[in-house]
């Protein structure tokens, strides 16, 4: 297996933290060859603002801690409890191409439903 791209939800930064760590580290570098893509708390409602940039409302953050990973090889098992999939949008779709598609690939093996078939029902 070459690289491969997977989506991690923790309860809270100090978990991922911690298996960031557990991967890994000396001096305060990483030993690994992985990289890993910090998202923290993502917005999953976005912040109203006037005109002046003003804010109305806040943004809404997830309730979980997220990280990417591009394994370089296969995924730590380790892993696999936090791991999640979703629909693929912007910026959380990390990697190289052919690691885009192979996510995309599976994504699509574990949750089927984000994909749903294109129906013959035209709008006028």
């Amino acid at each position: 297996m070459d690289k491969v791209l997977r989506k991690y939800a923790f309860a809270n930064e100090a978990a991922a933290n911690a298996a960031i760590d557990a991967l890994g580290i000396d001096d305060g570098n990483p030993t690994h060859n992985h990289a890993i893509y910090v998202l923290g708390n993502i917005v999953t409602t976005p912040g109203t603002y006037d005109e002046e940039g003003e804010e109305l409302t806040a943004p809404v953050l997830s309730d979980t801690y997220n990280v990417d990973v591009v394994w370089n090889g296969t995924p730590s098992p380790d892993w696999d409890s936090h791991m999640v999939w979703m629909a693929p949008f912007g910026a959380l779709v990390a990697g190289a191409s052919d690691v885009q598609q192979e996510w995309l690939a599976q994504c699509k093996i574990e949750r089927p439903e984000l994909f749903p078939e294109p129906t013959d029902d035209v709008v006028s």
